[in-house]
């Protein structure tokens, strides 16, 4: 008889999946969310690199139109901003990444100090937190005392409705990084690569047919990630990147003539 009720006891709920069977779920979800987020990081680095290094292109080739030094001048400048944009952004990304961590990390440690050092206010705080949620008080009352009894769910309980962040916080920073890095660096070729090969007017419709097509594979990329209009989506970046390539080329042709600058003509 013992046997039997012990069998009873840990058979999972009749109502509800085995507990292994949701865990599996819950990760195979966790696992399909982070694909997408990295398939989202890159095409927006992607983005990133070939719009910046795209403006740059364009002003250059605005600046230096007509001086016969259109093209090693284009060249040196992409590359340089390609090269020092690969290292800012990749840095900065590493950098707010830990940051992230580390306060989000302090935070959930101060909260483990509180639910130690005072769990009465702690208690309140869940009630109404629960409360807030439409909760009845006795029923809120209720949960909290019985969350309270299972201190690993009753931490993270806390942690995620009070600070809005989960306990399990990836260590991801150096790895977000480099793949913003890499991603920024792949983006800014596509603006450069006609310069390797062509000149002038050439080189400038080049960089331009290359970038809009790219741009706009990375706009229908980024609506089959959110499930809207592909077509939509391209049209929308390739109207982005036709802005800041207009803007570029207008801002070099501009500059020398406000700030009075004559550039020499050279050898090409």
């Amino acid at each position: 008889m013992t046997e039997m009720r012990d069998r009873v006891d840990s058979a999972p709920p009749a109502d509800g999946p085995p507990p292994a069977l949701l865990a599996v779920a819950r990760g195979s979800e966790r696992e399909k969310l982070a694909r997408k987020g990295g398939v989202r990081e890159v095409v927006f680095g992607v983005q990133d690199g070939l719009l910046t290094t795209l403006g740059l292109v364009m002003g250059v080739s605005g600046a230096t139109a007509g001086l016969g030094i259109g093209r090693p001048t284009v060249l040196i400048a992409g590359l340089v901003g390609a090269l020092t944009g690969m290292v800012s952004m990749g840095t900065g990304s590493y950098l707010a990444g830990k940051a992230e961590r580390d306060v989000k990390l302090a935070a959930i440690h101060k909260e483990r100090r509180e639910l130690a050092s005072q769990p009465e206010e702690e208690h309140g705080e869940m009630v109404a937190i629960l409360r807030h949620r439409g909760v009845p008080r006795e029923t809120a009352e209720s949960l909290a005392r019985t969350l309270a009894q299972y201190p690993t769910l009753w931490e993270e309980t806390h942690v995620e409705k009070e600070l809005g962040i989960t306990m399990h916080l990836p260590d991801g920073a150096m790895r977000d990084g480099l793949r913003m890095a890499g991603t920024f660096l792949t983006g800014a070729i596509f603006p450069i690569l006609p310069y390797l090969w062509l000149a002038g007017t050439a080189a400038v419709a080049g960089s331009l047919v290359l970038s809009a097509l790219v741009l706009f594979a990375l706009g229908v990329g980024k609506a089959r990630i959110t499930g809207t209009a592909a077509v939509r989506g391209g049209l929308q970046v390739l109207a982005i990147g036709g802005a800041a390539a207009a803007a570029g080329y207008v801002v070099g042709v501009l500059i020398p003539r406000v700030l009075g600058l004559h550039l020499p003509p050279g050898a090409a």
